[in-house]
């Protein structure tokens, strides 16, 4: 018998090793953005504080958002189904649209993997969701909310020009706006949508509205992809918004911390950290047992308030007390 010993235990570790493998709480977080950018900080923070201790993960960044072309992201998503095949996780959190796009729905209802996505603005049947193995959090911005906070702060603004930069999310966001608009589910006029490629463009669409006096505000959702030149490469968002708000005496809102942060008088924000949140709870059922299947699909429901008072006292905008005291997080 103990010639079999050497066997007996080479045999006991490879069904460990196996077990371990199929049993295993592995995740794999795939960010459409880059680690830096503020929305990725955000739900990185939501799965980090709500998996498991023993639920380890990876994440990779398939940075389409200063890289956009189809290039770029054709090549990120090989390179994330390469490292999706070396780390064989158990589940795949999918942040944002061109994950799903790109990377994502490659496997959608073919594979034994559990997807949760997060940050999806687009309709989930664009990518075949639902489907046996996907489930998540759709995103879905605050138009209504944010106009009728504009409108409570700022009485002048009536008619509101929408300038968004030219990028999947910017595209899909814009169309859900716009079927708010033409139901009259909107508090304010939105008069034009523009979405200028270059920052030459974005200059001149600004310009073109400040002096309108038909137009009293600006709706602005994302700046991320505007490039200084029509060569693919986006410019720092800051610094777009940064020249923006300096260029204009017509105050600005959006649907994110960042545009708040950025120098928009006020956002209505959609909060990463429960997109986070929900996808990292939902892979946390996964490992109980369910399939993405058990789990609906939901939409996320914590907007809040985000009010500049630097940007106000540029404007001579005088933010009723009782709006402030009500505001979530004030920037001074």
């Amino acid at each position: 018998m103990a010639s079999y010993k050497p066997v007996l235990i080479a045999i006991v570790a490879s069904l460990l090793l196996s077990t371990s493998a199929q049993c295993g709480n592995r995740v794999l977080v795939v960010h459409s953005y880059y680690k830096d950018f503020d929305w990725v900080q955000g739900v990185n923070k939501g799965i980090q504080e709500n998996l498991k201790s023993d639920q380890e993960y990876r994440t990779f960044y398939m940075d389409t958002k200063r890289h956009p072309s189809l290039e770029w992201k054709k090549k990120s998503a090989r390179e994330a189904a390469e490292l999706l095949k070396k780390y064989q996780p158990q589940v795949v959190i999918t942040v944002d649209d061109n994950a799903q796009r790109f990377f994502a729905h490659d496997y959608v209802g073919k594979s034994p993997i559990q997807f949760v996505f997060c940050g999806v603005n687009e309709e989930p049947e664009e990518y075949g969701y639902p489907a046996s193995n996907v489930t998540g959090i759709l995103e879905r911005t605050y138009a209504a909310q944010v106009l009728g906070l504009l409108k409570r702060i700022y009485p002048k603004a009536i008619n509101v020009a929408w300038v968004s930069d030219y990028s999947p999310t910017s595209s899909s966001v814009l169309t859900r706006v716009e079927k708010l608009a033409r139901l009259n589910e909107l508090p304010l006029n939105i008069v034009a949508y523009k979405q200028p490629v270059t920052f030459e463009a974005w200059r001149s669409t600004i310009e073109a509205f400040d002096r309108n006096p038909g137009v009293q505000a600006f709706l602005i959702p994302l700046y991320h992809t505007v490039t200084a030149k029509n060569d693919g490469q986006s410019m720092s968002p800051a610094d777009v918004m940064a020249w923006t708000v300096k260029k204009t005496s017509k105050p600005i809102v959006g649907f994110w911390p960042f545009s708040a942060d950025d120098g928009a008088l006020c956002a209505v924000a959609v909060d990463p950290y429960e997109h986070g949140k929900v996808a990292a709870l939902m892979a946390r059922q996964i490992f109980s047992g369910k399939k993405a299947s058990d789990l609906p699909i939901v939409t996320n429901s914590n907007g809040y308030v985000i009010l500049n008072l630097k940007t106000a006292n540029k404007l001579g905008i005088d933010i009723p007390f009782e709006v402030i005291q009500s505001a979530d997080r004030i920037i001074e």
